[in-house]
């Protein structure tokens, strides 16, 4: 049940970047939130491999996922030039600098990695302290 918790916390701390970034796409008529690390990076040639591990939010998260093989443990994960820091996981490298970098992260089911884009501010809500239901309950 902590996990399931954990996941609805994680989701409702960034609930203002997720709302922001759909508005923009629909005021826009065009993009996508959801998409392949290739469409922020067309000119990296490693961007174009292993596609369902690797997945933009927006233009300023990276989500780095295990979605194929339950049983494994460990996935590699690609991450194209520039600094790249991990929002949620104190345990690995917090910061680094990439200059086109493959690295092992922990991914089993309930897995996730989420860094944070060099030169991006992301709008994240202290939720910790919060009794909430709903999103409206945030504000």
């Amino acid at each position: 049940m902590d996990i399931m918790r954990d996941a609805i916390k994680n989701k409702y701390q960034l609930i203002r970047y997720y709302y922001t970034n759909l508005w923009s796409i629909s005021m826009q008529g065009t993009g996508t939130f959801y998409k392949p690390l290739f469409f922020e990076f067309p000119d990296d040639v490693k961007a174009y491999q292993n596609i369902t591990s690797n997945i933009m939010l927006g233009s300023s998260l990276k989500l780095s996922i295990n979605s194929e093989n339950l049983g494994q443990n460990t996935t590699w994960h690609y991450f194209p030039a520039g600094l790249w820091c991990n929002l949620y996981h104190s345990d690995t490298d917090k910061c680094f600098t990439s200059a086109g970098y493959t690295a092992e992260l922990p991914s089993k089911a309930y897995d996730f990695h989420l860094h944070i884009r060099e030169g991006s501010i992301v709008p994240m809500q202290d939720v910790s302290k919060l009794v909430f239901s709903t999103t409206a309950d945030l504000q």
